[in-house]
């Protein structure tokens, strides 16, 4: 019962899309095998601590930067990771920042905001042009 192997093209693997495979580098290639293939799995503990601090620090900078660019009247819009999703594509206006939050009163009293003010991460945010807002 043979069965033939080709030894031409490797199996891509399940864990990433093809196009992440092609885009992947030998080192990154190699850290990725070898945790699928179970080489590391005495420090999987210590990858995934380092990859949640790493995360958390990106999405500080990300937060801080958007939090940056937003200034008190600015026009915004929610989009897709603002929660409660009805909120997405709604505009508003900023009217207070501070470290970690920026609070937008709505242009319209909406769902369980019917003063129109909230206050929301700012990665739910993307500022309007100046020439949209009008």
């Amino acid at each position: 019962m043979g069965m033939g192997v080709h030894a031409g093209r490797m199996p891509t693997s399940t864990l990433w899309s093809e196009h992440e495979e092609r885009a992947l580098r030998p080192p990154e290639r190699a850290l990725l095998d070898a945790i699928a293939a179970g080489e590391l799995d005495e420090h999987l503990v210590a990858v995934a601590d380092a990859v949640r601090a790493r995360r958390e620090l990106l999405h500080t900078v990300d937060s801080a930067t958007a939090i940056a660019r937003l200034c008190v009247g600015d026009a915004v819009i929610f989009n897709r990771l603002i929660r409660p999703r009805y909120l997405e594509h709604e505009p508003a206006v900023v009217t207070d920042l501070d470290a970690h939050w920026v609070t937008v009163r709505l242009a319209r009293p909406l769902g369980r905001f019917r003063d129109g003010e909230l206050r929301c991460p700012p990665l739910a945010l993307r500022k309007l042009d100046r020439g949209a807002a009008g």
